[in-house]
């Protein structure tokens, strides 16, 4: 996980999101609303940068692709907030989209669009025994997306044993 860069904006706008209801339609008219957990969720950031030199653009370029587009997370820098409490300050961020850019010259104007993470992270430990290379490795990824169990399975792995995992997130309080 890397951090941001270290370049403040010109000006930031920050949308903090709403709980995960979901609404369904009903015969009578009236919508029947479905709560699905006791957090706010879809918290988002916009970044605005306005004359932006070529080092300082790239730097954010580069961070968007060691991040893997969307798909890593990462920290913001503290002097992003100052003593603004506005979301946990153990948070971690990811982009919404590619950075936009317009040239100007020797200027560059970039808005980036960030989705912060708050809450639970999970750590999947994989473990490959009793295959040749038995070592663990643990990663955080936001892939498995879905109604659960979510079923891994192994049938073709050599040493042919078969293997299953089913991540059932059953008891789960938000």
């Amino acid at each position: 996980m890397t951090a941001y860069p270290e370049l403040l904006p010109s000006s930031f706008q920050y949308d903090l999101g709403g709980l995960n209801v979901s609404s369904e339609e009903t015969l009578i008219g009236a919508p029947v609303l479905f709560r699905h957990s006791l957090r706010q969720s879809n918290f988002r950031l916009t970044l605005t940068y306005t004359n932006l030199v070529e080092a300082q653009a790239t730097l954010i370029r580069n961070h968007y692709v060691d991040s893997a587009g969307s798909h890593r997370t990462f920290t913001l820098p503290t002097a992003f907030w100052g003593s603004a409490n506005v979301v946990p300050a153990d948070s971690l961020y990811r982009y919404a989209a590619k950075p936009d850019e317009i040239q100007r010259g020797v200027y560059t104007d970039m808005t980036v669009e960030l989705i912060a993470l708050i809450g639970n992270f999970l750590l999947y430990d994989l473990i490959g025994e009793p295959a040749a290379l038995g070592a663990e490795a643990s990663f955080t990824s936001y892939a498995m997306t879905g109604t659960a169990p979510f079923i891994l399975e192994a049938d073709d792995a050599v040493p042919a044993v078969a293997a299953t995992l089913i991540i059932q997130a059953g008891g789960a309080e938000s």
